[in-house]
């Protein structure tokens, strides 16, 4: 595609970038099912600015017919603006909280559907929402590693390669408490070789 005027590239801009931004801060929050097809990731593009503008449209339709601002072109832009690149950014924000409340489990139980989760695995959906805690790692070896994830630990959101990383080490004796490793820096575990995680409060 050729950008030859300033019309073409204000149309580009309007039609991808809000559907950028809310894809963008939606998948920040929220993992997502990867799709290596071009034309469904365009699709999802252009779902999520068709949705900016749908809820923006009175806004649109003010500001179109010169009803809203029609002595101040200087607020009409910023209000475009705002709908640009702003409202999409709430929007992914609003998507996230309703993907993890699932706000729509309620009805889909009255019309007796069984809603598919849109977090692609249950690494994804706890790692995504686990609070500060202790886990327990057991690897295929029969290994375990007991470790601190708090907010300096990391989850791997890659569905290619998962890997953990738990921020300090414990410990464990054969009675009583774990027991915290002295200058622990941490713990780098390849998901790879993870048999099953245990979490503990």
């Amino acid at each position: 595609m050729k950008f030859d005027t300033a019309t073409d590239i204000f149309f580009v801009i309007a039609v991808f970038v809000p559907g950028f931004i809310y894809d963008g801060v939606l998948s920040t929050f929220v993992p997502r099912r990867e799709s290596r097809m071009r034309e469904l990731l365009l699709l999802r593009l252009l779902m999520g600015t068709a949705l900016n503008y749908a809820v923006c449209s009175p806004i649109i339709y003010l500001l179109v017919t010169g009803a809203l601002f029609p002595n101040s072109d200087v607020l009409a832009g910023f209000t475009w603006l705002a709908i640009t690149f702003l409202v999409p950014v709430a929007l992914g924000v609003i998507g996230a909280k309703a993907a993890h409340g699932r706000w729509l489990q309620p009805i889909t139980a009255k019309l007796k559907l069984r809603q598919i989760h849109p977090i692609p695995t249950g690494w994804d959906w706890k790692f995504s929402r686990v609070e500060p805690c202790y886990l327990l790692v057991t690897l295929r070896d029969g290994t375990r590693i007991a470790g601190f994830f708090g907010d300096e630990s990391m989850a791997s959101s890659d569905p290619t390669h998962r890997d953990l990383y738990l921020e300090r080490a414990y410990t464990i004796p054969e009675q009583g408490p774990w027991q915290a490793v002295a200058d622990s820096a941490g713990v780098y575990i390849d998901g790879s070789q993870v048999s099953f995680i245990e979490f503990r409060n």
